[in-house]
């Protein structure tokens, strides 16, 4: 198995959890340690590996800064599980409060062989109530010549009476950086070709758990002498990013034969529906993402998918993508316990395509609005662009003309200066009052009747537009 054969053997074989590796190492160079230890964390972050070497550091005749010497006879006798103060637990079957009190009562017991007792339980959570009751007792007073450590993957299941005696390293989960270049170390050791995206779809398969990366790769490894992408989804039954992106854009635009005669061929080759909501799902989030960023968040995908799926997802809503997020979580949780996967996921498709059938009308009207409000602003800016074009093309055919025709200019009249006699007294102002007057208030009064035509003309228009405005809001009501 390649995760116990490449499972670290001292801290610095640890990939991703340098806080915590800090601490231990300062401990392990004062020689001071804690009584009882909780690790907490996702599956296959490397609790139980360090756990181990971290026992072993306690327990080493020579320990070094990165732990353990893995040589002197405390080290040997541990690593081959033959230490008898070394005893290693599984809480998952071994979870009674009789199991708890029979290790409980080998620890007034000094140890034989090594420096000191320790005990590592694995999966703690598992523990009835009654068994951390017992243990509960034993970590308040613990012996000086006993250490605790504790490994679980649900630390919100864990006694608060029991977390406050011990100290809790917290286990991140391991980015897709951190297990693709583990995944390269070991395919070059193994001497092992292989393509990019094949460790990018491994790793994100993996989520965050570098055991589960390296199961999977061990079954690729073995059945493939070349480690390509296309194998990994073969082997793995997993669905083309490719396929995702359309069955999304058809649901988008409302294309049910499209979505479900692609549902079909996937349940014709035998593809696992789950996984298929669960791909749909991070497509429509990933897609939320890109939408609400313009295209510019970072996903970790390639370039060209964030592209598509940003394309396929811009002439759209956001409320009509959150929406979609809510109908495939709905899905996710009803189809685990379904007798018929393929008929759940066909009638949430034909739900997604066609939402004014089956949602109620409060909901379905802020859609169809929000969509209204989206189709309008795009005719705004069809309209603007269409103006701005006609409005260039007048600009250029006025310069093509002025050079066509370079002799046709305009004339320019000069005008005769006026002397202002009456300025020098010679003449009186020739401008007289009256003059004035009659500039202000013209004797040529506009008619009534014309005004009243032209209120009834803009009367007319105003209704026109009314008819216009709602014939369109018909259409989407």
């Amino acid at each position: 198995m390649l995760y116990t054969t490449y499972r670290p053997q001292t801290l610095s074989e640890v990939v991703g959890q340098t806080e915590n590796i800090l601490t231990l190492k300062k401990q392990m160079t004062q020689n001071k340690f804690d009584s009882a230890y909780l690790f907490a964390g996702h599956r296959g972050t490397g609790k139980t590996s360090i756990a181990r070497i971290l026992a072993r550091s306690i327990c080493c005749e020579h320990p070094t800064e990165n732990g353990p010497c893995n040589h002197c006879k405390s080290c040997r006798s541990m690593l081959n599980n033959t230490a008898i103060d070394f005893v290693e637990l599984d809480a998952a079957s071994n979870n009674s409060v009789n199991d708890i009190k029979e290790l409980i009562n080998q620890t007034m017991y000094m140890p034989t062989n090594l420096k000191k007792k320790i005990y590592i339980i694995d999966e703690v959570h598992n523990l009835s109530a009654a068994a951390f009751d017992s243990l509960l007792k034993t970590l308040e007073e613990p012996p000086s010549h006993c250490i605790f450590i504790l490994c679980t993957t649900e630390l919100h299941k864990i006694p608060a009476t029991i977390k406050s005696r011990c100290s809790i390293y917290q286990f991140k989960t391991l980015s897709l950086s951190l297990i693709r270049e583990r995944l390269v170390y070991i395919l070059e050791e193994l001497q092992k070709d292989y393509e990019e995206e094949a460790l990018n779809i491994i790793a994100k398969q993996a989520d965050g758990s570098m055991r589960d990366a390296l199961s999977i790769m061990e079954k690729l490894v073995t059945a493939y002498d070349i480690l390509s992408a296309e194998n990994v989804r073969q082997s793995l039954s997993l669905i083309d990013d490719e396929l995702s992106l359309q069955i999304l854009k058809s649901l988008l635009s409302h294309d049910g034969k499209t979505a479900t005669n692609l549902l079909h061929k996937l349940y014709e080759e035998g593809k696992n529906l789950a996984q298929f909501v669960d791909n749909m799902l991070q497509s429509i989030t990933n897609g939320i993402v890109l939408f609400s960023s313009q295209g510019k968040a970072d996903i970790n995908n390639s370039e060209d998918y964030c592209q598509k799926l940003y394309d396929i997802v811009k002439p759209y809503t956001a409320e009509l993508l959150y929406w979609m997020v809510e109908q495939f979580s709905i899905l996710r949780e009803n189809i685990r316990n379904s007798l018929h996967p393929y008929m759940d996921v066909l009638l949430c498709l034909i739900k997604t395509c066609s939402p004014e059938i089956f949602e109620d009308s409060e909901k379905m009207l802020l859609l169809r609005i929000s969509k209204l409000e989206k189709e309008v602003n795009m005719l705004q800016e069809k309209y603007q662009s269409l103006v701005t074009e006609t409005d260039s093309f007048m600009l250029s055919s006025d310069a093509s003309n002025k050079r066509n025709n370079p002799k046709e200019t305009i004339p320019i009249v000069e005008k005769e200066e006026e002397t202002n006699d009456w300025q020098n007294g010679e003449d009186e102002n020739p401008f007289e009052e009256d003059d004035f007057k009659e500039e202000l208030n013209p004797k040529n009064e506009v008619d009534n009747g014309t005004v009243e035509e032209s209120a009834m003309d803009i009367s007319e228009e105003e209704d026109n537009l009314d008819e216009t405005l709602f014939d369109l809001f018909s259409d989407y009501g």
